[in-house]
């Protein structure tokens, strides 16, 4: 069969189209596909991408919010004995002594007792509810109920808020002195730089001596004197204007946080 030109014209064409729709659909389409799954990548990348820089971004204000949060905890942690110290026994001998001397009290020993750790409890108000039954029968329309929950809702919370430990260290101290400087020795305890608490004072004569002199038919000078008097009533026996004192106190410690390393990036873990 001859074709003419026409023919010839429209097979060319047709086979021109046909080259191009193999070509088409044989690597173009998939180039296309690789490109839009390239081009979706690329966004995800993008987007991972900002939010690095977002992330990096946000590092300086990361390390000067951990420096301070270094520098107010050890602020704080300074109020307290440090725990190389708390459980020796010669450090706080010291602290005792310079107290004694200053306050002219006789320390005649210190105690160590045994570091441990304890929780740090909430002081409130525990209100047990006895008017329960009366409040529940004359609540017509909860209004009470909901008022009395309402007062006790800062009490609930702090029974149900997680408690934070710390170590205590108790001491029990042994002086001699006249009631003035007893009394003067007391306060420097309270004055102490460091966290401490005076748990119990037991003073074997309260009267420093005055109740022995008044059944002696002798008596002490007017007046609380810081010096120590001594009277005698007999063969070896003597009345002194003092009193032996035992005293308990509790030393509170905390570990000091090392200062962090906030230029190091830690290596990933595998």
């Amino acid at each position: 069969m001859k074709l003419n030109y026409r023919d010839k014209i429209i097979a060319a064409f047709l086979i021109a189209v046909a080259i191009l729709a193999i070509g088409f659909f044989a690597l173009i389409k998939p180039k296309m596909k690789e490109l839009k799954t390239n081009q979706k990548t690329l966004t995800e990348v993008q987007d991972t991408r900002k939010k690095i820089e977002t992330k990096i971004n946000e590092i300086p204000k990361l390390q000067e919010s951990i420096k301070k949060i270094h520098k107010d905890t050890n602020e704080l942690a300074a109020k307290f004995v440090p725990v190389d110290q708390v459980n020796d026994p010669v450090v706080i001998d010291k602290y005792m002594q310079k107290y004694a001397d200053e306050c002219k009290v006789k320390l005649k020993s210190v105690e160590l007792g045994k570091s441990k750790l304890s929780p740090i409890n909430y002081y409130y108000g525990d209100n047990s509810d006895s008017l329960d039954d009366l409040r529940k029968s004359a609540d017509v329309n909860g209004t009470l109920s909901s008022e009395y929950n309402a007062s006790l809702a800062e009490q609930k919370a702090l029974e149900q808020r997680a408690k934070e430990s710390i170590i205590q260290t108790q001491y029990g101290i042994s002086i001699e002195g006249t009631k003035a400087n007893v009394w003067k020795y007391l306060d420097a305890l309270k004055n102490f730089d460091k966290n401490v608490l005076v748990n119990s004072v037991q003073i074997s004569d309260y009267t420093f001596g005055k109740n022995k002199a008044e059944e002696a038919n002798v008596s002490f000078p007017e007046g609380d004197s810081e010096d120590i008097i001594e009277i005698e009533i007999g063969e070896n026996q003597v009345i002194k204007n003092t009193s032996d004192v035992s005293i308990v106190i509790t030393l509170y410690s905390v570990f000091e946080m090392p200062e962090p390393d906030v230029d190091t990036i830690p290596a990933a873990v595998e």
